[in-house]
């Protein structure tokens, strides 16, 4: 409980800039990483301004709430009868990352929302027939010596969602809310910075779209960049670099939230330790990826759920994700109502008075005392390891305002883990095996290689 304390909580609004550190991508078995930075640092594109904590605590349950619903959307059974179809309403204020990705020759940079459940790269590109608003000059593939459209009689064009149309390659993609994305089906060559020097990848697969309609963007953004495990998507692309994979440390928020963290794929995540413990999980068609959770416990009391509790069931209720894109854990109704009684009789038991009406947001919060110590870790029980919570990543408190609240909230379908419970813990996914690697490491401390 030394960390615990009233905090800002920038770091997980983190509509964040990616800043690409790219290492020998043509090469097989090298790797690359991504530098985040926070939404509520300067250097963001969608820099919001110096926002409250309260307000910030707000954001939070709102994009966390957004994503709670996408991921429950997309474990529908007809969630891919279309494939052209996304369930999740394009806003900038429901994106948890945003990309500065340079492209064509000469380079040019665009900011893409960051989207790792998306399948495809594109951004707006002239000659318009409808484009969203965007300050930065949208890009032109003729002033571009890499820009090449793909043809009808391409291989790629028969794969969805690409199809011919008039004797052109298109895509179409339709969001939730109405917006529709479409275009030309194109390579281009992507620049990534790296150290002192720029490389290049080209033949990067993308929609050249001009056609988009009903987005709400404003300002910087010019597209999406999709980063799932589909063929399409920057990972797939870069699958011998990448080789099944990826790794990430997301560092604790203490105040105003200026420290970055760093995604990394390849040789770069292939971090060994001997304290790692090793679970297992599977991705689902919408490249959303499920753990095996077999039960909960709250400071050290094991709760007893009954066995296939949080099992994924054939109408996609039921099951546990581990995600980035959802900021704080969410719980199914049942077993979250059992969660939150035994979170509720801990803090009775200290003398500690719930206030129901606290937070619009969160369901339970309690009156805030800076002498108070004995809060509550939580521990999630795998089928082979414990992922063990501590109260620092808990709770959000509100120390003006005299209280705090559990940072947890409920789902009609689905058990979330978040990411302000993830924090100061390394993470290795491996596609390859199946697994996900994890220990307790103090991610201020993590560093490109």
């Amino acid at each position: 409980m030394a960390h615990l304390q009233a905090f800002s909580v920038a770091w997980y609004i983190s509509y964040v800039t990616v800043l690409m550190l790219l290492h020998s991508p043509s090469s097989k078995g090298t790797g690359f990483s991504l530098k985040l930075i926070p939404l509520f640092s300067p250097e963001s594109p969608l820099y919001p301004g110096n926002l409250t904590q309260f307000e910030r605590i707000h954001k939070i349950f709102e994009i966390s709430k957004a994503r709670s619903n996408y991921l429950a959307s997309m474990s529908k059974p007809d969630a891919f009868l279309n494939p052209e179809e996304i369930y999740l309403r394009v806003h900038e204020k429901n994106y948890f990352y945003t990309v500065d990705v340079l492209f064509g020759t000469p380079s040019k940079s665009e900011f893409l929302l960051f989207d790792t459940g998306s399948y495809l790269i594109w951004t707006q590109c002239l000659p318009c027939v409808n484009c969203f608003n965007q300050s930065a000059p949208i890009f032109n593939p003729n002033a571009s010596s890499t820009y090449k459209r793909i043809p009808c009689d391409d291989p790629i064009c028969r794969r969805p969602p690409f199809r011919c149309e008039n004797g052109q390659c298109v895509h179409r993609i339709n969001y939730a809310g109405g917006a529709s994305a479409s275009g030309l089906v194109s390579t281009e060559t992507f620049t990534f910075p790296l150290k002192n020097k720029l490389v290049c990848v080209p033949g990067v697969i993308f929609g050249c779209s001009n056609d988009n309609r009903d987005f709400s963007f404003d300002g910087n953004i010019a597209g999406i960049l999709g980063f799932s495990v589909s063929p399409f998507s920057l990972l797939g692309q870069l699958k011998s670099t990448a080789q099944g994979l990826f790794s990430y440390c997301l560092v604790y928020a203490y105040r105003e939230m200026e420290a970055t963290s760093i995604l990394r794929f390849g040789k770069d995540a292939n971090i060994q330790r001997k304290d790692m413990k090793t679970i297992r999980m599977f991705v689902d068609r919408s490249s959303h990826y499920y753990l095996s959770l077999q039960d909960i416990s709250v400071a050290d009391h094991r709760i007893g759920f009954a066995p296939g509790t949080f099992a994924l069931r054939r109408n996609g209720t039921g099951g546990c994700m581990i995600d980035t894109g959802a900021i704080a854990t969410f719980i199914q109704r049942g077993p979250y109502e059992v969660v939150m009684r035994h979170f509720d009789e801990h803090f009775t038991s200290f003398g500690r008075q719930r206030m129901h009406n606290a937070s619009e947001d969160w369901e339970y919060c309690y009156r805030y005392d800076s002498r108070f110590r004995a809060y509550a870790s939580m521990t999630f029980h795998f089928d082979r390891a414990d992922f063990k919570v501590e109260p620092t990543y808990m709770y959000f408190i509100f120390q003006n305002e005299g209280y705090f609240c559990v940072a947890i909230s409920f789902s009609d379908r689905n058990s979330v883990v978040g990411a302000w419970q993830q924090q100061d813990t390394r993470f290795v996914y491996d596609l390859n095996t199946g697994t996900i690697r994890f220990a307790p490491e103090n991610c201020a401390n993590d560093h490109f290689l």
